[in-house]
């Protein structure tokens, strides 16, 4: 009762918010004491508007990665180091958990794919001038289901494990960001990335390989007379190491889903269109107010000013990123000597398996290679140099 006599106070307070149209509207409240899913309920009931779509569709990304976390928290789904989006992030240990099964990470990333197109819906009408503050510190991932933050929870946690820095609970008092309509286009350039991804993954459904795997660790131990512990291979150690790379090498070296590679492909294209969309964004505003991503003449709530010239650098190496995914430049093959290289754009019209033996030699790619002007490193080592040592924790943030 008490919890929902607060839900329908947070309600009212976010109406009252959403029709002064002159007062920004701070999420904080909602997210802190509700969680995501709740603040999603709440937000769903009050009137549409550039500040509620935004706020709206951002609880929705962030409730898709909790979901995850939630999925992955249920089965005690530790990845270790696994450089994935999502999959990385830190789980606490679940002592009543149930079993690993070997559809999980494709289930999940289904997940992930449907969640991510339901924000960018919902943000694709977050349009105009408009203000979201959120106090980042306050904000929570409901992990283990109970509904209330413990130890663990905290957004920072997670953002510290995607940048790879540790942000440990409580380490910030406060960090509020003031989100514009220019970060509205930043959001939708990071769905269409983790659906991207999800599709890659779903492209190489990782299911039967997983399977596999466990029947010959199953036979192994077998035959050395020792306990077999099924899907050990998540976890760390020596043995489980090369079984994961077992896994993720038999999924690549077979077949793929050449609708996920599509969709993978656009969703990267319309993440590159939906970036420069932010930049452009950016370069025309004259405030400095608590700024997410900051532009010229601005600085980020996070306290970092950005160099001059950071969106000119990183449209370069975007422009790069379009240019391979079209076809207009090759990736380079060793055995070329520049005079031409890999056509990436006709590899994901007519994917084919990873077979890193036959790409290396060649053979395996004899179908996608042709002469033509090859895309070099130096946008990228420009962009390096900008940040130093710093490079790809802003390729994540910037995104």
């Amino acid at each position: 009762m008490i919890r929902q006599s607060i839900f329908a106070l947070l309600c009212l307070a976010s109406a009252a918010s959403a029709q002064e149209a002159e007062r920004d509207l701070d999420l904080t409240p909602l997210l802190s004491s509700l969680g995501l899913a709740d603040t999603i309920t709440a937000l769903q009931a009050d009137p549409p508007g550039p500040a509620r779509d935004f706020a709206l569709g951002g609880a929705q990304f962030l409730r898709g990665v909790e979901k995850t976390l939630q999925m992955r928290y249920r089965h005690n789904a530790d990845f270790g180091d696994l450089p994935f989006p999502v999959l990385r992030l830190p789980l606490p240990y679940n002592p009543d958990s149930a079993p690993f099964y070997s559809a999980l990470v494709s289930d999940l990333f289904k997940g992930v794919v449907t969640d991510m197109q339901e924000a960018r819906s919902t943000l694709s009408t977050a349009r105009g001038e408009f203000g979201v503050t959120v106090d980042l510190t306050r904000v929570w991932f409901d992990i283990n289901e109970n509904g209330r933050q413990d130890t663990g929870e905290s957004l920072m946690a997670a953002a510290g494990a995607a940048l790879g820095r540790g942000a440990p609970d409580g380490a910030l008092n406060q960090l509020t960001v003031r989100f514009d309509g220019a970060d509205a286009a930043w959001l939708e350039a990071y769905t269409h990335l983790l659906e991207g991804f999800g599709h890659l993954i779903l492209a190489f459904d990782p299911t039967e390989v997983i399977e596999e795997v466990n029947a010959s660790v199953a036979l192994m131990a077998e035959i050395r007379g020792s306990e077999f512990r099924e899907n050990v291979w998540l976890f760390q150690g020596e043995e489980e190491a090369v079984d994961t790379i077992a896994v993720l090498y038999g999924a690549v070296n077979r077949t793929p889903d050449v609708p996920h590679v599509h969709a993978m492909r656009d969703n990267l294209l319309a993440m590159i269109d939906a970036n420069r969309r932010f930049w452009d964004m950016v370069a025309l505003e004259t405030d400095n107010d608590r700024e997410w991503i900051p532009g010229k003449g601005q600085i980020s709530a996070l306290g970092i000013e950005m160099p001059q010239d950071t969106s000119q650098r990183w449209l370069a190496v975007l422009d790069d990123a379009k240019d391979v995914l079209t076809g207009k430049q090759l990736v380079g093959h060793w055995r070329l000597d520049g005079a031409g290289g890999v056509n990436v754009a006709k590899l994901l019209e007519n994917p084919a398996p990873v077979d890193l033996v036959t790409w290396v030699q060649g053979l395996g790619l004899s179908d996608y290679l042709e002469s033509g002007p090859v895309v070099d490193a130096t946008n990228w080592s420009d962009f390096q140099r900008m940040f130093g040592g710093d490079a790809l924790l802003f390729v994540v943030w910037l995104n």
